[in-house]
């Protein structure tokens, strides 16, 4: 069967702090028992000192036509060990990979990334984001939980956040301020359970932003960077955005999908 979405079409939610639905304040309970072995995980980990056209296509989408009319996807390289993702000037702009296989059951998903927020740039935003979303649902169908590190606007603070969409309904989620980030992203599924966790460089024990009742379907997921929100239709972006991801790591997973939906 052709496959149902492509990367290339993967929406970005930008939902803000709101309502989320339970809170797990013990993270060991977060722990998947159900999980192949780490000899079989092994292959699927990606310390990106190459990039692995088996593991990942690229990843961009805009929202409007406004956005669509004047686009360029980011550019990305391996440097130093590490994913480089940048975007262009004078445009709307988003770079990133999605998986090219999925995650059934329980699962335990993490990656390293870093990105330094530009001061006193107009017109445009800055937004990293790790998420996964729904396998094989046509776009703005599928459930998605994210994490998001952004700077929106000239004005604004920069914020870490999750949020969730579920059988078509938003649900926002905690957020902390920050100024820059060096550090690790999570995300974690148990049942129909997701909940999304960080960690600065440096930190040992893991914070619990948000845990959602999300599907217990197959999902993909997804490192994006881009210069431009959701509802954003008139951007300068006088200075590119530079996010570095690194140690993509599964910790646990029930069942690895391989192939086209």
């Amino acid at each position: 069967m052709k496959k149902a979405k492509s990367w290339i079409m993967i929406v970005l939610l930008s939902a803000v702090s709101g309502f989320f639905a339970g809170c797990v304040t013990d993270t060991a309970s977060l722990k998947v028992e159900k999980t192949l072995p780490q000899e079989k995980l092994a292959y699927y980990n990606d310390t990106f000192d190459k990039l692995r056209t088996d593991l990942w296509e690229k990843a961009g989408y805009t929202y409007n036509e406004a956005q669509k009319s004047n686009f360029k996807l980011g550019k990305m390289r391996v440097q130093d060990g590490k994913l480089w993702v940048q975007t262009e000037t004078g445009c709307f702009s988003k770079g990133g990979l999605g998986s090219k296989y999925g995650l059934k059951g329980d699962f335990d998903i993490q990656v390293d990334c870093q990105i330094n927020f530009l001061d006193g740039e107009h017109n445009m935003d800055q937004i990293l984001t790790f998420l996964v979303i729904e396998r094989g649902k046509a776009i703005m169908t599928g459930d998605v939980v994210f994490l998001r590190l952004s700077r929106e606007g000239v004005n604004a603070s920069g914020e870490l956040v999750s949020a969730a969409r579920t059988n078509g309904r938003y649900h926002p989620g905690n957020s902390r301020d920050i100024e820059n980030f060096d550090g690790t992203l999570r995300i974690v599924r148990k049942g129909s359970q997701i909940s999304t966790l960080y960690k600065t460089k440096g930190d040992k024990e893991w914070k619990l932003l948000n845990s959602f009742r999300s599907t217990s379907n197959d999902l993909e997921f997804g490192l994006l960077l881009q210069n431009f929100s959701y509802k954003r239709t008139i951007i300068t972006a006088n200075a590119p955005i530079t996010a570095r991801f690194d140690n993509f790591r599964i910790n646990a997973a029930e069942e690895i999908i391989e192939g086209d939906i």
